[in-house]
C-alpha cells in the first residue's frame, strides 16, 4: 500500500505547532492540537483499512483493533495503544473543558510533559502504521 504523505505531514506539523502552544503556555490551545494529531492518525489508518472513524465510538474502535492483534494477525489481548490512547483523549478533555467539575483531573505542567512524550510516542508508532499499510484485525 502506497505511504499516505498527506496525512504524515499534517500529523507532523499539529505536533510542532502544539510543541509551539505548550512553549507559550497555551495549554489548552496544545491540548487541541495534540488531540488532531491523533485524530488524524486514527483516522489516516481506518481510511487505509476501509474501517469507520468519524464518532468518538469509532475512534476507541480503531485502537481497540490495533491492540487486538500483533504483526502477525494473532489476537493478544493487549492495551498498550489504548494506554496510550486514554492520554491523547485526556488532552481532548483539556481543550474542550471550561470548568471542570473535579479540579483534581486538571493536569499540572508536569503532567503536561509527561502527556506529550506520551502521546508523540504513540503518534510515532501511527505514523509508521500509516507509511506501511500493517494490517490489522
Amino acid at each position: 500500500m502506497a505511504i499516505m504523505a498527506e496525512p504524515i505531514s499534517e500529523i507532523q506539523e499539529l505536533i510542532e505547532s502544539a510543541d509551539l502552544a505548550f512553549d507559550a503556555d497555551d495549554f489548552r490551545e496544545g491540548s487541541r492540537l495534540m488531540w488532531e494529531a491523533t485524530r488524524v492518525a486514527l483516522a489516516a489508518i481506518a481510511a487505509q483499512r476501509g474501517w469507520p472513524c468519524d464518532s468518538m465510538a469509532e475512534i476507541k474502535e480503531v485502537v481497540y483493533r490495533l491492540d487486538g492483534v500483533d504483526d502477525a494477525g494473532n489476537p493478544t489481548g493487549g492495551s498498550w495503544h489504548f494506554g496510550h490512547f486514554g492520554v491523547a483523549d485526556t488532552f481532548r478533555e483539556h481543550a474542550e473543558t471550561d470548568e471542570w467539575e473535579y479540579p483534581e483531573f486538571q493536569w499540572s505542567d508536569v503532567e503536561f510533559r509527561m502527556g506529550r512524550k506520551s502521546v508523540k510516542k504513540f503518534l510515532a508508532l501511527l505514523t509508521q502504521y500509516v507509511e506501511s499499510g500493517r494490517k490489522f484485525q
